[in-house]
């Protein structure tokens, strides 16, 4: 496999909207050896994937701030910092004080507006003093944090020739202010676009104070899986216990770690026993006893007992940094519905600016109507039109579904994977290791030419280097008849089909019927005796010595827990599944009929379940596969969608799209209800943001949304399409 490399990740200041996604990427794309570049509008955060050199991270900032944002860099490690939350915290209060600023002088403008006529006088140019105070009121708020950091960024887009949601916004306010001021001095009896400006600022701030804490809502799974961890460490030292940052922990270090207290790094336990509640990771709710020589995984808490443990994976990867990372990798995917949306939203604005130029020279010029009225309409195009909505449709989503699937310790690497999770039609299941415990045990050996045990020795001796499910517990059944095994001299292992050694000067095979048949081996003397042991529901193991097969091991598997369950909801969801097999025809149907599965694939190779999987795809179906072991790999990365286990091999791990941490099969029809609800909330936030801007701009254009209304209409799309969202928080699978 070629090597994967962690994506440079820098924090992003300034972006509203869609096209500022775009214009970002663009902009880090431009950076010599940037490979491909993701920005995520919800979480602020762009992801760099590079190819060979690594870019300077001084020039991607460069070219950020080039574009007209800020950029900063930013470490998957932080997303276990309580900094994090001191930062949106302090956010949250500065957009407070900023939505109190705009309220407190919108109020006043607005009272003004609507008592003017009340208020003026009948005297020369006494009507021109309440406009006055409006104009003095504006004045002021343009200069608060409710306004200026608008206008700056908006003048910042003109610069540097950006458009974006603040452009239109501020385009807006300052269109409304001036023509006001022009009025004012004038001496024209109507200045209504002060309260135009200030009711657009107002529910803008608004707007933007409900959504950021809504954002704050949707991004809680981060926390909630960093905050399971400790800040501090005790540390064992030759002077005694000390208590230290986290940070400080490195690989090999011991620590002491007391009841009620977090594991905070993964290790192996090397003094002391207790109970630990490992519920966080793996989802078991019973305790396990914890002895010396036992793994620990951070995350996991200790109940009873006081440990002492020796730091193996610490930080970012230990168990708890490896979820973190993976939950946020998904979240700053995205989907290709997204990327869709991106780049409408990236010529939105122009199209928009054009628009509201046509609505002022149409108004005025083709329907006669005054300048005031003219500038009102454009102002309210330009507010009503902001693409908002449409930048935070799809990545707020995924941001939710990602974090409660992570929650439920289902880790999806990248918003693609949900999203094709969601379109799956056929899920083809491995069976040893997947449908099956992966841990299974000898129960008979047959032998022909040799003693039973001489060749259960030479078969152990020959699996020893193998890791696969049947070879370890073939090795483990010698060791427990006190077998002595001897290293083989030569050493040859064919994944999913078997092994060839040299022991003891003899050619062992070790495999399957099809494995021992291409390399030779004379198998037809064993057909009877392989349907029994396999009618059985055992997977038969032969094993070939001097050219002929020397006899077979009867080797059985127990089923996954809610295996059943698991298929029986799959098939209620529409989901047909299949079995895949490298196991013989009745072996593979014993364990089909336990768990309800008709589609059968058996004595499959890696390849030949590849070519299946090709098969299916070229027909025009949406496969999905589901696997643990080396021999999985080649049809997990083919697949639409690959699900592994937590406790697979690094191999499948790396080539699966989606992991399953606590190794439930439970979980499967989970993923899909997750994905299938994630692609149609994703579709109904993308229909209403683009609905409401086709449907809206008409409107304001005809002069039937004020401006202070369009702004609130704005406010509301935006804060819609966060709440729905949210939704996908509430995890739930019917049981019927």
């Amino acid at each position: 496999m070629p090597e994967t490399r962690e994506p440079i990740r820098l924090r992003i200041e300034g972006m509203t909207c869609g096209g500022c996604v775009a214009r970002v990427e663009r902009a880090l794309q431009s950076v010599e050896g940037v490979a491909h570049a993701r920005v995520n509008l919800t979480t602020q955060v762009a992801a760099i994937d590079f190819g060979g050199m690594m870019p300077d991270r001084q020039a991607l900032i460069e070219a950020v701030r080039a574009a007209g944002y800020d950029a900063d860099t930013y470490r998957v490690a932080d997303a276990a910092n309580s900094s994090l939350d001191r930062t949106h915290s302090e956010k949250l209060r500065q957009q407070q004080q900023a939505l109190w600023q705009a309220v407190a002088v919108a109020g006043p403008v607005m009272a003004l507006h609507w008592l003017a006529p009340t208020l003026q006088s009948h005297d020369g140019g006494g009507h021109v003093w309440p406009h006055a105070i409006q104009a003095l009121l504006c004045t002021l708020l343009l200069f608060s944090s409710a306004a200026a950091p608008i206008l700056v960024s908006g003048l910042r887009a003109i610069i540097h020739r950006s458009a974006n949601m603040e452009l239109l916004i501020s385009l807006g306010v300052c269109v409304a202010y001036v023509s006001g001021v022009i009025n004012l001095l004038r001496g024209g009896p109507d200045a209504a676009e002060f309260d135009a400006a200030a009711m657009i600022l107002a529910f803008i701030n608004l707007g933007r104070y409900l959504e950021l804490r809504a954002k704050h809502n949707a991004a809680t799974a981060i926390s909630a899986l960093a905050h399971r961890m400790p800040a501090t460490a005790q540390l064992v030292t030759t002077d005694g216990i000390q208590e230290v940052h986290i940070e400080r922990i490195r690989p090999g270090d011991k620590i002491r770690i007391a009841q009620d207290t977090v594991v905070p790094v993964d290790g192996r336990v090397v003094a002391g026993e207790g109970a630990v509640d490992e519920s966080a990771v793996t989802g078991e709710s019973m305790p396990r006893h914890r002895r010396v020589g036992d793994a620990v995984v951070a995350g996991s808490l200790v109940r009873d007992g006081l440990l002492t443990v020796e730091a193996t994976r610490v930080g970012a990867e230990s168990t708890m940094g490896r979820i973190i990372r993976a939950v946020e990798e998904a979240q700053s995917g995205k989907t290709r519905m997204q990327r869709i949306a991106d780049r409408v939203a990236g010529v939105f604005v122009p199209i928009v600016i054009f628009l509201a130029a046509v609505t002022l020279v149409g108004t005025h010029s083709l329907a006669g109507m005054d300048w005031a009225t003219a500038i009102q309409r454009a102002v309210a195009v330009l507010v009503i039109a902001c693409p908002c909505a449409m930048g935070l449709a799809t990545p707020t989503a995924v941001m939710v579904a990602a974090g409660a699937a992570a929650l439920d310790g289902i880790l999806i690497r990248d918003a693609a994977a949900l999203e094709a999770a969601g379109r799956i039609d056929r899920l083809f299941l491995d069976k040893t290791g997947t449908l099956t415990t992966g841990s299974p045990t000898v129960q008979e050996v047959i032998a022909w030419v040799r003693e039973g045990d001489d060749m259960l020795r030479l078969a152990a001796s020959a699996e020893q280097f193998s890791q696969h499910p049947l070879a370890r517990a073939i090795v483990t059944e010698a060791k427990r008849r006190s077998l002595a095994l001897v290293e083989p001299g030569e050493f040859e292992s064919r994944a999913g089909q078997g092994v060839r050694a040299v022991i003891d000067g003899q050619t062992v095979y070790v495999g399957s019927k099809v494995y021992l048949q291409t390399s030779g081996i004379l198998v037809e003397n064993v057909e009877e005796m392989h349907r029994q042991l396999a009618a059985k529901g055992q997977s038969v193991v032969l094993v070939g010595l001097d050219g002929q097969c020397a006899g077979a091991i009867g080797v059985a598997d127990t089923l996954r827990p809610h295996a059943r369950e698991a298929i029986a909801a799959l098939k209620r969801l529409g989901v047909a599944i299949d079995m895949l097999t490298g196991d013989h025809r009745a072996t593979a149907d014993a364990v089909a009929e336990q768990i309800g599965i008709t589609e059968i694939h058996a004595e499959m190779t890696p390849e030949t379940k590849l070519a299946e999987i090709h098969r299916c795809m070229q027909g025009g179906e949406r496969v999905g596969v589901v696997g643990d072991g080396i021999n999985d790999a080649p049809a997990l990365a083919a697949a639409d969608v690959g699900i592994t286990f937590g406790s697979a091999t690094d191999v499948a791990i790396g080539a699966a799209d989606i992991t399953i941490v606590h190794d439930r099969l439970d979980r499967l029809p989970t993923i899909i209800i997750l994905a299938r609800r994630s692609v149609r909330i994703i579709k109904q936030n993308l229909f209403w943001a683009f609905f409401y801007n086709v449907a809206a701009i008409p409107l304001a254009a005809t002069g039937r949304v004020s401006p202070g209304i369009a702004a609130a209409a704005m406010m509301f799309s935006s804060i819609s399409v966060v709440l729905n969202s949210l939704r996908l928080r509430r995890l739930h699978v019917p049981s019927s």
